[in-house]
């Protein structure tokens, strides 16, 4: 192995190892604890400009270097908080036990006897790096606690209005116009383990390779695939849907929540760059952002997947509107920008089917979406991101060592109205 990357492992190890173990000295919830507890808790646990410092430090680490960092922390034994303590600090406490009620994975966990699974908050900083790095487009969207097991919020139609008044005049009173919305709290998990006996032979072998760390880094890219797609085209609602999700409500999981292409099937334009005269991406695309700007909104973004991505390169070639200048993103993401009423709003590609595809008019369409991202929000129960449930060896009478990875999320849009998507057709 490179002694110039076991050099950097070691610093990094030994810089943020002690900061990463200060995670498991109390629950990092929403709240944590009441009262004196509260404050002791406080003074024990990394408080947000601690968590940030922690982050921007994990970020300077390559791939290779960030997953042999989590490797060799997630090696460490009797790391963790207790679950019930865990969910006892939370501030919604109730919430975050009915939730792991509803996995079945969690429960039996739960149940046994024995050893006892715990919490591997020291983990959380890491694991919300190699999070994101799959799924770039998580860290741009506000997160906030939730404030039940479904969490509940006003979602604004109309901002009411304001006069001009004389010097003496009378204020004009006015309203805005809300409707109430809800989005599940939802658990997102997988459970993933190794044999006593695979653990041996690899160290017998004298092989270089940690078979724990390769199933939590899949088992962490199976959840970053699932959030994604599910925030651009999951469907709660609609029951009647396609169970393959070819309509535009997408596949119906009663366990999900609503994503962008259900939510803003109101909002949508349609161009078809197929046809014997190709209508212009371009000039559609900037129509969706004048009509978001129209109704108040700010669209910075435009989500869209690669092949959508290419349609669009390909007939802008010679459009002096395009611009071949690259901006940063996201992690690791950059991608280059048009020109619209808005200024210049990168065209940020999501990878694989995470937007999909999907039959309207009897066409195969895919969406480009433009967002205000200041009007949605990932509400979350316990922690932001993803968390580990460590299963010691021998819970339930099973000689194999489980994490399971889950995250307990939803997904608040606050105002539809300044957005849009543009159906675009293959």
């Amino acid at each position: 192995m490179d002694q110039d990357f076991i050099a950097r492992l070691k610093a990094a190890l030994e810089e943020l190892g002690p900061e990463l173990d200060k995670q498991n000295d109390a629950p990092r919830t929403a709240l944590a604890g009441v009262g004196e507890d509260r404050e002791h808790a406080a003074r024990k646990f990394l408080n947000n400009d601690d968590q940030l410092q922690l982050r921007r430090s994990l970020r300077t680490l390559s791939d290779t270097e960030l997953a042999g960092f989590f490797s060799a922390q997630a090696r460490k034994q009797n790391q963790g908080i207790p679950v019930d303590y865990w969910m006892a600090a939370g501030g919604n406490s109730n919430s975050i036990a009915q939730a792991f009620e509803q996995n079945p994975q969690i429960t039996r966990a739960l149940d046994s006897t024995g050893s006892a699974p715990l919490i591997r908050q020291d983990l959380e900083p890491v694991i919300y790096e190699m999070f994101i790095r799959n799924f770039p487009a998580y860290e741009r969207f506000p997160k906030e606690p939730a404030n039940g097991l479904v969490h509940a919020y006003n979602r604004t139609t109309s901002f009411g209005g304001a006069s001009f008044m004389g010097e003496l005049g009378t204020v004009t009173d006015s309203v805005a116009v809300y409707e109430r919305a809800t989005t599940p709290i939802t658990i997102l998990a997988t459970r993933r383990g190794v044999t006593i006996k695979a653990v041996a032979a690899v160290n017998a072998g004298g092989m270089a390779w940690n078979p724990e760390q390769m199933e939590m880094q899949a088992a962490l890219r199976a959840i970053s695939y699932t959030m994604q797609k599910t925030i651009f085209q999951g469907n709660s609602t609609v029951s009647t849907a396609s169970g393959a999700g070819d309509d535009e409500e997408g596949a119906y999981d009663v366990y999900a929540f609503d994503g962008l292409r259900k939510l803003l099937k109101s909002n949508t334009l349609d161009v078809d760059p197929t046809l014997s005269t190709p209508e212009d991406m371009r000039s559609v695309f900037n129509d969706a952002v004048i009509q978001s700007i129209q109704s108040a909104g700010s669209p910075k973004i435009a989500y869209l997947d690669p092949t959508t991505k290419g349609q669009f390169d390909v007939q802008q070639d010679k459009n002096i509107r395009y611009s071949n200048e690259f901006v940063n993103v996201g992690v690791g993401v950059t991608t280059n920008v048009v020109n619209t009423a808005n200024g210049p709003i990168p065209l940020f590609i999501v990878p694989g089917d995470a937007v999909g595809t999907y039959t309207h008019s009897q066409k195969t369409v895919s969406d480009v979406y433009f967002l205000d991202e200041s009007v949605f929000s990932i509400p979350y129960l316990g922690s932001e991101g993803p968390t580990i449930l460590d299963i010691p060896m021998g819970v339930g009478g099973q000689l194999t060592r489980q994490f399971i990875v889950f995250g307990m999320w939803g997904f608040a849009a606050k105002a539809l109205q300044f957005s849009r998507k543009v159906r675009v057709v293959r």
